[in-house]
């Protein structure tokens, strides 16, 4: 991972979220009542055969990565949910592999997603030994880098999602931000993007639903953090987490979920985002996972 990049002019990236390796298996051998009760919550799981491992997983990643080596992006951005199992060595190490793969002049940037910090199904919260285990895998869980005249930020919203065991965290977190928002402004940058894996909200920065809690930020710790992005006018926050594409705003700021590179939850297929960076604007599309942007399939 660099976190140094340079370069001039107009440049694109790409953003991915979710490849989770495990959660295929994870879903499957599922009865009719427990794919219902799935379904009711908002998460389309579909009918399969019980498996174990990750070959979906694999395939899917290791497709996405070959497409990045086509391209030429300035830069991948994986945002959270690497793996299913934040203590599964064997999903964290075949993740790093199939990372690895990307051409070496291309920087790969990981984002800590709440199954990659320990808080999932079973537990709700990072602790301090699944944060020290996920900086000694996938590296830092925040910090910021530039591309010619953008600059951009990642944190690890697990901690900002629910801070209850790890407080000094949160206090942590957001000093940083602060700091390099502040950073970015100072520099002129004609962006500044932050990327996390939970959006910050899905239609309206003042929602508050407390049944779709586990979606987004709570409003406590959304309101600062949404402050801030506008004091220091951020374009926009590139998030994943939903396994679905979700488009909102609040005031200047674009909020876009993406869809993921593993499992779907919704109608959008296994896939990848184009960010396309210009003086003057963003531009993104979403493609599936055996789509090319000029229409063409991937080999």
């Amino acid at each position: 991972m660099g976190d140094n990049t340079t370069g001039s002019g107009e440049f694109s990236f790409i953003q991915l979220a979710d490849p989770q390796f495990g959660l295929f298996a994870r879903f499957s051998g599922q009865t009719n009542e427990q794919i219902a009760a799935f379904q009711a919550r908002g998460l389309n799981i579909k009918p399969a055969p019980a498996t174990t491992g990750f070959t979906e997983e694999t395939r899917l990643f290791e497709k996405v990565i070959d497409t990045a080596n086509t391209l030429r992006p300035a830069f991948v951005v994986v945002c959270g949910d690497i793996v299913n199992q934040w203590d599964d060595d064997a999903q964290s190490e075949e993740a790093l592999r199939i990372g690895a793969l990307l051409d070496d002049d291309i920087n790969l940037h990981w984002v800590a997603g709440n199954h990659d910090v320990g808080a999932d199904e079973g537990h709700t919260t990072p602790t301090d030994e699944s944060l020290a285990r996920y900086r000694s895998k996938f590296g830092p869980d925040n910090y910021a880098f530039q591309h010619g005249d953008a600059s951009f930020i990642v944190i690890n919203s697990a901690v900002l999602q629910c801070p209850d065991e790890t407080p000094a965290e949160l206090e942590r977190l957001m000093v940083f931000l602060e700091a390099e928002l502040r950073a970015a402004r100072t520099r002129n940058s004609d962006h500044i993007i932050l990327f996390t894996h939970h959006p910050l909200f899905l239609e309206d920065p003042d929602e508050d639903k407390p049944g779709e809690a586990h979606l987004t930020i709570p409003i406590e710790r959304r309101r600062p953090v949404l402050e801030l992005l506008g004091e220091y006018r951020v374009d926009a926050v590139f998030a994943g987490h939903w396994h679905r594409n979700n488009y909102a705003s609040g005031g200047d700021i674009e909020m876009i979920a993406s869809g993921s590179v593993g499992y779907p939850f919704g109608d959008d297929p296994s896939g990848y985002r184009v960010v396309q960076v210009t003086r003057t604007g963003l531009k993104h599309d979403w493609y599936a996972i055996d789509e090319m942007p000029d229409g063409s399939k991937t080999p």
